[in-house]
């Protein structure tokens, strides 16, 4: 299972025979193969861990 943001409001069928409509900025969580399709349609975006945590401040050193 994988958790992903989706970017765009759409319909599509997770488990290939019921439709669920997704909307913008849901979080779902959702089979790998699925949520593999809608990263590589660029509908939604990975939520892998390292994703989640903010990016570490660059800090100035003196060498």
């Amino acid at each position: 299972m994988k958790t992903i943001r989706i970017t765009e409001n759409f319909d599509s069928y997770p488990n290939g025979k019921d439709r669920r409509s997704f909307t913008k900025g849901e979080e779902p969580e959702l089979s790998n193969e699925h949520a593999d399709l809608l990263i590589g349609k660029g509908l939604a975006e990975d939520l892998a861990p390292a994703a989640r945590q903010p990016a570490s401040k660059k800090k100035d050193t003196d060498a």
